[in-house]
């Protein structure tokens, strides 16, 4: 149990070790944003591994609610002004030639994390807050599938 443990952790440094690496030489609005996103993964992440450990705290999901909200909505297209494509940026020019749905998926990502958010704070089954979880995980998922360039 204890090396599965030391294992998700190796695995979480190397994934923000990756992060880092892949936002170095980022400047202005594109770093703004690829900071933005990251912290709402690690908001992601904290969620995601208090649930899977078993230890719910809905303090954790408030938290991270409020705080991915806050990165959402008309903050996160903002952060997407047109052409805003220098290296290392992984924003597909397909914002731009669809920016409705972009937007969409901006507000549906707000919205998604607020439910979380309510949810928690109003003392809800940590069932139904891994529901909340689950549908804020597919609105990323969604948005990174139409609007982030593969790499």
């Amino acid at each position: 149990m204890q090396a599965r443990r030391m294992g998700a952790f190796l695995v979480a440094g190397l994934i923000g070790a990756g992060a880092a690496y892949a936002h170095g030489g980022a400047t202005g609005i594109v770093k703004e944003r690829m900071d933005a996103m990251s912290g709402i993964g690690d908001n992601m992440k904290s969620v995601g591994g208090m649930l899977k450990s078993g230890s719910y705290d809905a303090n954790v999901a408030i938290d991270a609610g409020d705080a991915i909200a806050g990165h959402a909505g008309e903050a996160l297209t903002k952060l997407f002004p047109e052409g805003s494509l220098e290296a290392p940026s992984e924003a597909s020019p397909a914002i731009w030639t669809d920016w409705p749905k972009f937007q969409a998926y901006a507000d549906d990502l707000q919205a998604a994390a607020l439910a979380l958010k309510t949810l928690a704070a109003d003392g809800a089954d940590p069932k139904a807050v891994a529901g909340a979880f689950g549908e804020l995980a597919a609105t990323c998922k969604a948005c990174h599938e139409a609007f982030r360039i593969k790499k």
